[in-house]
């Protein structure tokens, strides 16, 4: 299983790095125009799939090398465990998205039926605080439920580290780039 996944990533790192970016992002890594250099839309997904070719080729030949260390009498199918493991990490991912996608749009019709009339999110989508309504608490619900789940216990350095976590993916992510939405609010 190890192996086959590691070998799933590394194509899957090949194909976004070599077909994916540049057919889908237009810019480059990094852009310089009238003498001013700018990080380009490619960067950061280029050298995540950079990243994910790594480790996943690591992945790979460490479990090659070992391989033929282990006897083969571990049974190697899910069991009722790890079934239950699966779906209870897929429903706090899939909870901490529909949170990311729905709390930004929803905190502005609240303000707007509270007399704010501040417009609809799309205007604001990109603008402070509402644009990190959404990724803030969709980000901590899936960030600091995995952190629960695998520890078996809600713990107050879980939250604070759900709440760093979120944060310095907000700085990395969004601070230096001058065009870049939050998911999801390239597409509302």
């Amino acid at each position: 299983w190890t192996l086959g996944m590691a070998a799933v990533l590394v194509i899957l790192a090949v194909v976004t790095l070599f077909v994916w970016i540049p057919n889908d992002i237009e810019s480059g890594m990094v852009e310089t125009f009238r003498r001013q250099t700018t990080i380009g839309d490619a960067l950061g997904p280029t050298v995540l799939s950079i990243g994910i070719l790594i480790a996943s080729i690591f992945l790979g030949v460490t479990t090659w090398i070992r391989g033929g260390a282990l006897e083969s009498t571990v049974d190697s199918r899910p069991d009722r465990q790890s079934l239950i493991f699966l779906f209870r990490l897929a429903a706090i991912v899939i909870g901490g998205l529909l949170l990311m996608t729905y709390c930004g749009p929803l905190v502005v019709d609240i303000m707007n039926t509270l007399g704010g009339e501040i417009g609809s999110y799309r205007i604001l989508r990109d603008t402070v605080p509402y644009k990190y309504v959404g990724y803030f608490l969709g980000g901590f619900v899936m960030v600091f439920g995995i952190i629960w789940m695998v520890e078996q216990r809600p713990s107050r350095s879980a939250a604070l580290a759900s709440i760093i976590a979120v944060i310095c993916l907000i700085v990395l992510y969004d601070l230096p780039f001058d065009d870049l939405l939050l998911p999801p609010n390239g597409d509302q």
